[in-house]
């Protein structure tokens, strides 16, 4: 595969040989697939139509809950949505006691309302305990179904929320004991769980939904969740081949269109955007038919630059549906009032989306916006920053976090809070984990504009020794070493500018203007502490290098008289001292 070492799943890899035997199909499998669609008015209504015909069958009462619960879209369900499949599953469990599948149901209530993962996960053990089959072939294996289930959940659920590793374990010990017989959506999610658990497990969930796609080759879900791994490492070869996939296998895949539409309009080309404005049409007509879907409307609108149409259609949106009803609303309106130049009710939305939605529903663009946004206020560094490290506890992608963490400094850098930068570059630093020149640079460049001369000191000198062909790093020890001089300790600057010269001395034609700089600053020290024949000598290094230079030859003129008054003065106080013991001895 294109630019992805794939790491083997070991369950897979005992399967590659065999052929994929057909499996039951579940009688709401149709349902299943509309969620996988993001469908989810249409799952829900498919779940609620089965559930009225069979009120009593549990498999049907956890689709119910869970389409209940993806009934809002992706990310975080509100509080609201919540309680209402709680109290789907909690109805359900009175009726039918501790049956496995409302067991799994209500653990994904549990976790989403923060409850203990241990506790919700030996409830779960409960539940595939109870489905142990008994004789045959797979006796004191679970249910694939109800494992399938926990591993629905966990899919479905924030990375930051359940334990994803728990799921892929289920998930691939059963996947080993059912071997050919598994149904494809164990590889599903098996595939997101990986996703989830993030790190460098990409290829293992290509592994997972590339089994899926051999189990059941016109299934679009796969081929779609592919060409999303590829399109996150910006592999658009790879990406548009899947997406081609998956439009292949079912035209009427909505997803597709949309992640078509979105990468497409951040291209910000004519030509994408005309693209983007075809998969937007595309993905409108097979998604299911929702009045609030015309915020991408008025998306497109605003990436096509049309600022005023955008802010039209949105401000309309707001008054019919309502940015409680649609919070990202709030944040195209911020887009729209910020390139419109009206920076105070850009910050007025921005903010409240900010502050009202969860981690999981805010992107990475979001928090762009608004440091970019708050940040021309002053006051708000300090709040941003809060906000930031939010996101990077709550991120486990390792790029989000370099992201957020340049969010960061670079704002602490404009506001001049230079202290507070150095401590967001060096968290940067430790993340990205490459210690090259940009990163010397940078950090002895703060270090000085912090004025903490140890820091930029130590960094200086480490600039030095990775680095000692560069000048930079001898020039920063420099004014690292004037930092550290607070107590007119000469011996510091003489050090870095002795060490400075050593190295300027190489090429006298190019460096020699830098040397008469040090020398000259060398000779404000002297002269400060009233030094002046040390001074003095640092007017003749620079008449080495410029001889007759008017300048110095002035401050040397001065410079010498001034040393002149002070060796008379030691001269008559020496006198005056061996007159005074003369008398003393006389008398």
């Amino acid at each position: 595969m294109k630019k992805l070492v794939l790491l083997s799943v070991s369950v897979v890899l005992a399967l590659s040989s065999m052929h994929a035997q057909k499996v039951p199909v579940s009688p709401f499998a149709e349902g299943v697939k509309l969620l996988n669609y993001e469908k989810n008015k249409s799952a829900l209504a498919f779940f609620k139509e089965a559930l009225d015909k069979n009120p009593t069958n549990t498999e049907n009462i956890f689709w119910y809950g869970e389409a209940v619960l993806a009934e809002q879209g992706s990310g975080m369900p509100s509080d609201t949505t919540i309680k209402k499949a709680k109290a789907i599953y909690q109805q359900a469990l009175q009726a039918a006691g501790n049956d496995p599948w409302l067991l799994v149901g209500m653990s994904h209530v549990q976790l989403l309302e923060g409850a203990d993962v241990n506790a919700v996960k030996q409830n779960l053990e409960v539940a595939l305990t109870t489905t142990l089959l008994t004789k045959g072939k797979f006796k004191g294996k679970p249910n694939k179904d109800i494992v399938n289930a926990i591993g629905y959940i966990h899919a479905e659920m924030p990375i930051n929320i359940g334990d994803h590793r728990y799921a892929i374990d289920k998930l691939k010990e059963t996947i080993s004991a059912y071997e050919s017989k598994v149904n494809p959506n164990l590889f599903i999610n098996l595939g997101i769980n990986y996703l989830k658990v993030g790190g460098e497990n990409g290829g293992e969930a290509v592994t997972a939904f590339q089994e899926a796609i051999t189990r059941d080759p016109n299934n679009a879900f796969p081929y779609y969740r592919i060409g999303r791994v590829y399109q996150t490492q910006s592999n658009r070869e790879s990406f548009d081949e899947y997406y081609s996939k998956a439009i292949a296998a079912d035209p009427t895949f909505p997803p597709v269109y949309f992640a078509l539409y979105s990468y497409y309009a951040d291209l910000n080309t004519q030509s994408a955007t005309e693209t983007a404005k075809v998969n937007l049409d595309l993905f409108l007509k097979y998604a299911d038919k929702d009045p609030s879907l015309d915020i991408f409307n008025a998306d497109y609108l605003f990436r096509a630059g049309q600022y005023d149409a955008s802010l039209e259609k949105a401000k309309a949106l707001e008054a019919s549906i309502g940015i409680a009803a649609l919070p990202r609303l709030g944040v195209l309106l911020a887009y729209n009032y910020d390139r419109k130049g009206d920076s105070v009710q850009a910050k007025t939305y921005i903010e409240n989306f900010m502050s009202k939605s969860t981690a999981d529903k805010i992107v990475t663009s979001d928090y762009e916006l608004a440091v970019r946004i708050i940040s021309g206020f002053s006051g708000n560094q300090v709040a941003l920053a809060a906000l930031l490290e939010k996101a990077i506890a709550a991120d486990t992608a390792r790029v989000n976090k370099l992201k957020y963490y340049k969010l960061g400094y670079e704002m602490l850098e404009k506001a001049n809070m230079y202290s507070d930068e150095l401590k967001w570059y060096a968290n940067y630093s430790t993340l990205r984990g490459i210690k090259d020149e940009v990163y010397y640079y940078k950090t002895a460049s703060i270090a000085v504009n912090a004025k903490e001369g140890a820091t930029a000191k130590e960094i200086s000198m480490e600039y030095i020794t990775a680095f000692p062909d560069k000048l930079n790093g001898y020039s920063f020890n420099v004014k690292a070493a004037k930092l550290l001089d607070t107590a007119n300790n000469l011996g510091v600057l003489f050090e870095a500018v002795t060490l400075q010269n050593q190295f300027l001395s190489k090429d006298m034609t190019k460096y020699k203007q830098a040397m008469v700089n040090n020398f000259y600053t060398m000779m404000g020290y002297y002269n400060e502490t009233k030094a002046y024949e040390q001074a003095i000598a640092m007017c003749d290094k620079v008449l080495e290098l410029i001889p007759g230079e008017p300048q110095t030859l002035k401050i040397k003129e001065s410079l010498t008289k001034n040393w002149g008054i002070i060796k008379k003065m030691q001269s008559d106080s020496s006198q005056k001292a061996a007159t005074d013991t003369t008398q003393i001895k006389k008398s």
